[in-house]
């Protein structure tokens, strides 16, 4: 019997960028149709590399998938989830942008600045739960 393959370590950005009437606004994109879980709704981010620490992975993924550097990476929960045929570990920080760094969907279909109330809103990879129930019961004024 062969032992089962480790889950894939993945650091995942609730990234601020700026407000709406007042309102923070957070950085969400759509994955690639042809992509695992094609069209869904997620945070940047991605695989931490070995030896790679979760937060400079943060800030490498952030740079190749938005083109934007940030500051202030703060860990938020975790989530363990197994997909059939791959298994992930997802890393969750709240982070936001430096002045000046705008967000583009380099690595994405699409990107969106939301607020929490339609990021919540939105449909999610199931790997995403523990995050959205975090979000949903925080006392923080998002």
């Amino acid at each position: 019997m062969s032992e089962p393959a480790l889950p894939r370590l993945v650091a995942v950005g609730l990234v601020r960028h700026g407000d709406r009437a007042g309102e923070p606004t957070w950085v969400v994109t759509r994955r690639h149709p042809d992509a695992h879980l094609g069209g869904a709704w997620e945070l940047p981010g991605g695989r931490i590399e070995p030896g790679e620490k979760p937060e400079d992975a943060l800030r490498r993924e952030l740079r190749e998938e938005l083109g934007v550097e940030v500051e202030g990476i703060s860990p938020l929960t975790f989530s363990f989830f197994e997909y059939p045929g791959r298994t992930v570990l997802l890393l969750f920080y709240e982070t936001q942008t430096v002045a000046g760094s705008t967000p583009r969907p380099l690595a994405a279909a699409e990107l969106r600045l939301v607020t929490m109330a339609e990021l919540l809103d939105l449909t999610w990879p199931p790997a995403n739960g523990p995050l959205i129930r975090h979000l949903q019961t925080s006392r923080r004024p998002w």
